[in-house]
């Protein structure tokens, strides 16, 4: 047993990880096109083309949040 007594020894080391901020832009409300008070069936089409425009614009912000939380959680495998 008198071995194992070199492994007792070690030392966990903690290093501070930075900070990345999500920016303002990736946090704001996505904008909601204004809905005409009058509309033909031409309009409707043309308002929901804006809206999956809207919509796509907002799933690219939560992906950018989505892939600057996996570099805050992924480890550095670099460190020491």
């Amino acid at each position: 047993m008198a071995l194992l007594t070199g492994c007792g020894n070690t030392k966990a080391e903690y290093v501070l990880a930075p900070h990345i901020p999500i920016p303002a832009s990736l946090l704001a409300d996505c904008p909601i096109p204004d809905i005409p008070d009058k509309m033909t069936w031409g309009d409707i089409a043309e308002y929901n083309i804006e809206l999956m425009s809207v919509i796509k614009a907002c799933n690219l912000d939560k992906k950018a949040i989505r892939e600057i939380e996996q570099q805050r959680n992924a480890p550095d495998i670099g460190a020491k």
